[in-house]
């Protein structure tokens, strides 16, 4: 016992932090990290075969891009509250499930002969459903799997993994589709998904069960959801910055893959290239997170964060006249968000009890993707009309404004979480 303890403390030491010898963790780690590397096949896969197979334009992408967050203003409150009601971990598993049996349509439908633009919607909202519960049911479970004093190591680890898996992903995506074909490659993804799914089951630590009330009102709880936001001044800030940042990286992004394909001319594999070195730079923000966090404190690093974002983005579509550069300012452009996530989601959780974490994450969730879903439509509908370039320019500038919100704020100005309690 005493020479695992040495070990523990040897390791932690070294800067590896305790979640290594934590054995459910790194179930939950290994499963989502072999997810993560399989979803880029989608992420690449899905926009391809609208554009190159279907001829999709401005407005067909922006549809497609805002289903990805259609969900969560229709469904995410209400999925908080049941959330909170339920285990997270089956609720994890099952959504796994869900999406495996969409994913594998695709290639099936292809096989036959029968895939169209409007299976790619209906795969894409089927999938923005099960996100919504899979993504708030995830956030509420980590602080029951793992101590509050391990919750920034935990999400660093686990959007490091991420963002290793984003950068990785799209070149071995971009590879496979060159060999089998986008629609097919997607078979692999609903592969990940279901070893995801096995990962998450075979967790040995027991959920505690939800808190019982002698009385539960639906409504109520809703209510009691939006309040633990709406109440809490930082909070309150993170929603709307974070909603601002939304729609302007949603109106860039709905552009992003014909940019790059209509405007740049690439192909698909240099594509893939590009998304991968841009990853890079999201696992740079990621790795970054904690060091940013204790140097310059919390509101610091969400305004650099930002900043970084938005500036990086704003490159792309004025300065990227080929490969190398948007290669550039995409890796930089990308450093940004995990910075940001990581810092304002560990805030989040360590704030807010654990009976409030699934509505007050869905509460977060609901308008910061619903505010994706505005910007995407309108990102697709004005590029019709104004242009890509521009339109892309103008969801950057948009995201920028989210960085002088932040550093105005009261938020702005804490240092760490042991500030505020809810």
């Amino acid at each position: 016992m005493g020479q695992l303890l040495e070990d523990a403390q040897l390791k932690e030491w070294r800067g590896m932090g305790r979640l290594w010898s934590h054995r459910d963790f790194t179930r939950l780690w290994a499963g989502e990290t072999v997810e993560w590397m399989t979803d880029s096949i989608t992420t690449l896969g899905i926009p391809t075969i609208a554009i190159k197979t279907f001829s999709a334009g401005p407005f067909q992408m922006g549809i497609l891009s805002a289903l990805e967050y259609l969900a969560y203003p229709v469904l995410g409150l209400l999925a908080g509250v049941w959330v909170d009601r339920w285990r997270r971990r089956p609720v994890l598993i099952w959504t796994n499930v869900v999406q495996v049996i969409a994913l594998g349509s695709i290639p099936l439908a292809f096989w036959f002969g029968i895939l169209t633009l409007y299976q790619l919607f209906l795969v894409t909202l089927v999938m923005s459903v099960t996100v919504v519960f899979f993504n708030i049911a995830y956030t509420a479970y980590l602080p029951t799997l793992i101590s509050r004093d391990d919750l920034m190591e935990g999400n660093s680890k686990l959007e490091t993994s991420a963002q290793v898996s984003a950068a990785a992903g799209p070149s071995i995506a971009g590879a496979i589709m060159s060999i089998v074909g986008a629609a097919q490659a997607i078979a692999a993804d609903a592969l990940g998904t279901l070893i995801a799914a096995i990962a998450i089951l075979s967790i040995k630590k027991p959920e505690p069960p939800p808190t019982v009330k002698a009385e539960r009102h639906f409504w109520h709880e809703l209510r009691e959801g939006i309040r633990s936001v709406s109440d809490t001044p930082s909070l309150r800030t993170i929603v709307v910055a974070t909603s601002i940042l939304n729609v302007g990286n949603s109106m860039f992004y709905a552009l992003f893959f014909l940019f790059m394909y209509n405007q740049l001319g690439l192909s698909y594999q240099l594509v893939g290239i590009i998304l991968s070195i841009g990853a890079i730079g999201s696992v740079i923000g990621a790795i970054s997170a904690p060091t940013l966090y204790k140097r310059i404190g919390l509101g610091g690093s969400l305004v650099l964060a930002l900043l970084i974002n938005g500036v990086g983005r704003l490159l792309v579509p004025t300065f990227a006249y080929g490969a190398i550069l948007l290669a550039v300012f995409w890796l930089f452009a990308n450093m940004g968000v995990p910075i940001y996530n990581i810092n304002q989601v560990s805030f989040r959780q360590a704030i807010v009890s654990d009976e409030l974490q699934g509505r007050m994450n869905a509460t977060m969730r609901t308008f910061g993707y619903g505010a994706a879903t505005v910007g995407a439509l309108i990102g697709g509908t004005l590029a019709s009309t104004y242009g890509i370039i521009a339109i892309m320019a103008v969801g950057a500038i948009v995201a920028l404004v989210s960085a002088p919100l932040v550093h105005f704020a009261p938020l702005g100005k804490l240092n760490d979480t042991q500030q505020v309690r809810v």
